[in-house]
């Protein structure tokens, strides 16, 4: 048996309430509010999130390969895979990739995964699928879009959800795209691109997957479709012979908004929440055709389904107007902060700084950081713990004041000194937990510079 062995989603904390767009350009938009990445976050940390929400007390060392999907990276050239997993301290022999081009990423690094383990050349792998699509001011997608991660662990044991089939549609259609020039996506023909792109190949891709399973629409106990809008899945659905309103897992979007790569993904673990060990549960993915993958959920699912959406996207912080929204992702301008940080550096400090290392006293068991090297041993830092002291800076040079900085007694042992953030007002005094993420620190030298830093820990 091959198949999904564990999933993890991650939803920045900020929200964005579409009725600020609106007022900023007199236009009507949907009602809710969509997901935000801050500041210091983007595709690779919010991707590191997902994997460690993944991984749970999973063993970092038990998998062979990791596969990261995005649209939005923050790299056109540097391997993020790499950068995720030393994050996340996996193996150092593990094989990586990068996957993009189109929101169908993240399926099709799932489908990648899976058939690596069916086929025996890999025992174990992660994919992590991420993005903070920015779409241009006043568009139609600025609104829609929302940022997330997921990530899911593939392997033949523990298995609950068991690969039954896939299929997939290859054509070219220009529908969304952007170029290597541009920042911003576009939509061509909205109407005709989801009738004629979408909905036709999702709704192939779809009826060859069940083909293959031979297994009629009817039995499929959930639909999980990524999609440029809901109206576009629910179309698909009803082509490929299925019920929206009964088998259609609900989009995203009044909560969260399209996701793009992750969105497949997130939804499926929304999905594995309530699903029934038997039920059928079909995945589809688009992008200049589609992927459709059948899973069945086995008898492991009630004891290990993922964490509720619900549970991720609480807590959100409010962004207080639409202008902040625009600097947050780099459409106003902000200064730009830091030294930079040479390659011999961060080589040198690798396994301190991104694994998290610290050493621990042979003599009496003391647990420091940084890492000191005298009748030490490593010792790997707990990401959960509780704050020992703090203060508020209000004259750093950063984006977002204030910053909160604090000292962190780790569990397991250890204390830390890092900035803190997704902290709302009275959320950070002395006792209250925190737990590390992974977070963009600071640019300087055309480069970016990633460090841990705390945040509240809410559940």
């Amino acid at each position: 048996m091959v198949g999904i062995t564990r999933i993890g989603t991650y939803f920045p904390r900020r929200r964005l309430d579409r009725a600020l767009i609106a007022k900023a350009w007199g236009a009507r938009v949907p009602a809710g509010t969509r997901t935000v990445a801050g500041f210091d976050e983007d595709a690779l940390t919010m991707a590191t999130d997902a994997v460690l929400a993944c991984l749970g007390d999973a063993d970092p060392a038990g998998f062979d390969a990791l596969y990261f999907a995005s649209t939005s990276s923050p790299y056109l050239e540097k391997q993020v895979a790499s950068m995720i997993a030393t994050a996340a301290d996996l193996r150092r022999d593990l094989v990586v990739a990068d996957l993009a081009g189109s929101v169908r990423a993240g399926l099709a690094a799932l489908r990648a995964a899976l058939d690596g383990v069916r086929a025996g050349s890999l025992r174990t792998a992660l994919v992590a699928a991420a993005d903070a699509r920015l779409a241009e001011p006043e568009s139609e997608m600025e609104p829609l879009l929302g940022d997330g991660a997921a990530a899911v662990a593939v392997g033949g044991d523990g298995v609950v959800a068991e690969l039954v089939s896939a299929a997939s549609v290859a054509e070219e259609f220009t529908y969304v795209w952007r170029t290597d020039e541009q920042r911003t996506l576009r939509v061509s023909e909205t109407r005709f691109g989801t009738s004629h792109g979408y909905v036709r190949d999702m709704a192939e891709a779809i009826g060859a997957a069940l083909r293959k399973a031979e297994l009629p629409p009817a039995r499929v106990a959930r639909l999980v479709l990524g999609a440029p809008e809901p109206r576009a899945a629910a179309e698909a659905a009803r082509r490929a012979g299925l019920d929206p309103a009964r088998q259609l897992e609900a989009s995203l979007l009044a909560e969260a908004g399209l996701l793009g790569t992750p969105e497949p993904l997130a939804l499926l673990a929304r999905a594995l929440e309530t699903a029934a060990p038997g039920d059928f549960l079909v995945v589809g993915a688009y992008g200049e055709g589609a992927d459709a993958l059948v899973l069945r959920a086995t008898e492991r699912l009630p004891a290990a389904r993922p964490r509720p959406l619900a549970d991720r996207l609480a807590h959100g912080i409010a962004l207080p107007s639409y202008e902040r929204y625009l600097r947050a992702r780099g459409v106003l301008p902000s200064e730009p902060m830091g030294e930079p940080v040479t390659a011999m550096i961060e080589w040198k400090e690798l396994k301190q700084d991104m694994r998290l290392y610290g050493s621990r006293c042979e003599a009496c068991g003391l647990v420091q950081y940084p890492q000191a090297r005298d009748r030490m041993q490593d010792h790997k830092l707990g990401k959960r713990g509780s704050v020992f002291t703090f203060t508020i800076d209000n004259l750093a040079p950063v984006p977002e004041h204030p910053m909160p900085m604090a000292v962190i007694d780790l569990d397991g042992g250890g204390r830390v000194y890092l900035q803190v953030t997704d902290a709302a007002e009275g959320e950070v005094k002395v006792g209250a937990p925190v737990e590390l993420t992974f977070r963009r620190l600071h640019e300087a030298g055309g480069n970016r510079n990633y460090f841990w830093k705390a945040r509240p820990a809410l559940t």
